[in-house]
């Protein structure tokens, strides 16, 4: 195996661990055509995750496989003692995220490596998420009001088995214990009798997308942002590069999630058992643990869609464990920072994630404070409908779009701060221009040139109410 390993990794020049890593998302698929038709008992069900997940683990990260084997007893011991205590949610945050951390300060580097701080920062998420599980429920249970949908500390063996799901342990995406807990009971096979083509146009999008990222990345490469050849272009031709290597960078981690998403697909882990008027994502039912939207994301206009539709699955964990229990403060820009902050803390210690989700908390507001004032406005929305308007609008858009997602993710992927500095320096903070301006003066400037019009004013409020 270590022969074919250093094979294809010199014929495609990636390095062995993430060709270990493609591999290893690659053999969940024959995993889970095998479970398909594993007729057992939940205790079998659970040992053949957990040991087929443990396996993984060994093979990518070998005797490293005890820093999620740790995570994994001190959770068990954490619910068997804590889980009636208002400490549970404390201790089990501190300790993982602690223990995280501590990780990345001892192997980090300059540059984005695999190693087994990549899967165990998707663990800390899954295993704080079922601390807080436990702890509402038992909270529900308190008020008189349990339901199907409360959390109970799972058993040793299931808390492996959810641990080392083999589709997701690498990679994610995030799933919750009740999501298991009614996979492994069996509740969503009948649903996922569609589930084998599903899972193969996944399959067939992750490989176009890798392809394509493999492929763009020779062309726009990371080391060609910081070559003087770079220096030396247009500042117009540096942005469109810029756009064109960030949509490139993307692309990378679109395609494992896809790639992972379809091997969970075949599990039969996907499907969407929300009751009618909770669905959260497309109304295909075996998206349930879908990662990326790739619709949405192709065909983005502006910065929120590109949160909505890029890492599902940890943007909504955030939402829920984050951003929700931020409520106290008050104030929606509070917990929007407190949220982004924690993801960028969950990343590490770089400041290129730092600047990247601070750019990411800028933008939004900027667009949240701007398009509100454009939509209650009846000259522009009727000069929006002109044809050659609307095309100019979506050429501006798309340029806006690719251009700049690709400036606010340079400091994500070149991590450390003489990289990102020079780059920037390059194309003259042109980023930090237009959103720091966009925050401090579009919105009173646009409240005065383009005044809200009754009849817009009252559309836009009627959307806004069906929405809600």
């Amino acid at each position: 195996m270590l022969n074919l390993v250093e094979a294809l990794a010199n014929l495609s020049g990636a390095s062995p661990p993430a060709i270990r890593l493609i591999l290893s998302v690659l053999v969940a698929y024959p995993l889970g055509a095998f479970y398909r038709n594993l007729k057992a008992t939940a205790f079998v069900k659970n040992l053949y995750t957990a040991g087929t997940g443990i396996a993984i683990v060994l093979f990518n990260y070998g005797f490293d496989l005890y820093h999620s084997a740790s995570a994994v007893a001190v959770t068990y011991l954490l619910n068997a003692f804590f889980a009636t205590s208002i400490l549970l949610v404390p201790l089990s945050f501190c300790y993982h995220m602690g223990y995280l951390l501590i990780g990345y300060y001892f192997t980090t580097s300059d540059t984005y490596d695999i190693k087994w701080t990549m899967p165990h920062c998707v663990l800390v998420l899954r295993l704080i998420g079922l601390a807080f599980d436990i702890s509402d429920s038992r909270e529900k249970e308190r008020l008189g009001k349990k339901d199907d949908r409360c959390v109970d500390p799972p058993s040793l063996l299931e808390l492996i088995g959810f641990t080392y799901f083999p589709a997701t342990v690498l990679v994610g995406p995030q799933f919750t214990m009740l999501r298991y807990r009614r996979f492994i009971d069996g509740l969503y096979e009948q649903h996922t009798t569609g589930a084998p083509a599903y899972s193969a146009k996944k399959f067939l999008q992750g490989t176009f997308y890798l392809i394509v990222n493999q492929v763009g990345s020779q062309l726009v490469s990371d080391s060609y942002l910081l070559s003087a050849d770079f220096e030396q272009e247009s500042l117009f031709m540096k942005h469109i590069y810029m756009g064109l290597w960030g949509r490139c960078a993307l692309y990378k981690y679109i395609s494992i999630w896809l790639l992972a998403e379809g091997a969970a697909v075949l599990f039969g882990l996907t499907y969407i058992d929300a009751k009618p008027g909770e669905r959260e994502y497309d109304p295909d039912q075996l998206s349930g643990c879908t990662n990326i939207k790739v619709g949405v994301f192709e065909n983005t206009s502006k910065f929120g869609h590109y949160v909505e539709s890029f890492n599902v699955q940890t943007n909504h964990w955030t939402a829920v464990n984050v951003y929700k229990r931020l409520k106290f403060l008050n104030n929606r820009a509070l917990s929007h920072f407190g949220a982004l902050l924690f993801l960028a803390v969950w990343h590490g210690f770089h400041s290129g994630y730092y600047v990247t989700f601070f750019m990411e908390f800028l933008v939004i507001r900027m667009e949240k404070e701007i398009e509100p004032i454009l939509q209650k406005n009846d000259y522009v929305q009727t000069l929006l409908q002109q044809p050659l308007v609307k095309t100019f609008v979506f050429v501006v858009l798309k340029l806006y779009t690719l251009v700049f997602a690709g400036w606010c993710l340079v400091p994500f992927v070149f991590l450390s701060f003489s990289k990102w500095w020079h780059i920037y320096c390059t194309v003259r903070f042109t980023g930090f221009l237009l959103f720091l301006l966009g925050n401090l003066a579009a919105q009173p400037f646009l409240l005065t040139v383009l005044p809200a019009n009754k009849s817009a004013a009252a559309t836009t409020s009627e959307k806004e109410k069906k929405t809600e």
